[in-house]
């Protein structure tokens, strides 16, 4: 099996480029995917939770659905185990 550097930077919109820098304190490099999926939720669904308003309960549905992958793919004892944030460092801060 070989490793295509080109295809995987292609996943990659911020590594498909001449030069890349990997110093960057400020997070990871995010692949395409995932980066479609947020753009759909800002797009759709960003509104503030537990709201009364149509965006608001389909924003508390994505996070739900989100937090029962994470808790599947973890294989967490529930969904409520798991925990979103900012980054690592505010994470870190927070506990």
């Amino acid at each position: 099996m070989s490793f295509d550097v080109q295809v995987v930077r292609q996943q990659f919109p911020a590594l498909d480029r001449p030069a890349i820098f990997l110093d960057n304190p400020a997070g990871t490099q995010i692949a395409k995917p995932s980066l479609d999926r947020i753009t759909k939720y800002l797009v759709e669904t960003n509104a503030n939770h537990e709201g009364l308003f149509e965006t608001s309960r389909q924003s508390d549905e994505v996070l739900h659905e989100a937090h029962a992958a994470m808790a599947d793919f973890l294989n967490a004892s529930r969904p409520e185990e798991i925990v979103f944030g900012n980054n690592m460092t505010t994470l870190t801060l927070h506990i």
